[in-house]
């Protein structure tokens, strides 16, 4: 088989192609994932009693960069509720980078209806939707 200056270009041309399509679809933001059971923007409903406390956990893993936070500005009712954040607690696997639960204790203040709306994104990302959504609702009673 002879050498085609033609053919090795037109193979080039293909492979640079090729590479830069790659790269590119590599820097593209990545699609949100859910945890399952637990599709992002879905709702919870609770219910406790003034005085009583309930613990609410959500899937998290913070060396991805995204975080779960409570957004006040959405959330409504919240008078009727101390809430304390418990921080995260890894899962019991002994990796580095392991996923696990976020967890807030809430504890009913006055009889009402609390609606709690958690975003779980980077805390750097400015005008980015977050990855993830929660809202539980609390019936105080």
């Amino acid at each position: 088989m002879a050498f085609n200056p033609k053919a090795c270009r037109a193979i080039f041309r293909c492979v640079v192609a090729i590479l830069a399509m790659s790269s590119l679809a590599a820097c593209a933001p990545s699609a949100p994932t859910h945890a399952p059971g637990h599709p992002s923007g879905t709702q919870d409903n609770r219910r406790v009693q003034v005085g009583q406390h309930t613990r609410i956990g959500l899937p998290s893993n913070p060396t991805t960069g995204f975080a779960w936070s409570l957004d006040a500005s959405a959330s409504t009712g919240l008078d009727h509720l101390d809430l304390v954040d418990g921080g995260f607690v890894a899962t019991n696997s002994g990796l580095v980078g392991a996923p696990g639960r976020r967890w807030w204790t809430l504890t009913g203040r006055s009889s009402g209806r609390a609606s709690l709306h958690f975003v779980y994104q980077r805390a750097w990302e400015r005008n980015v939707p977050p990855a993830k959504t929660r809202t539980i609702v609390i019936d105080v009673h």
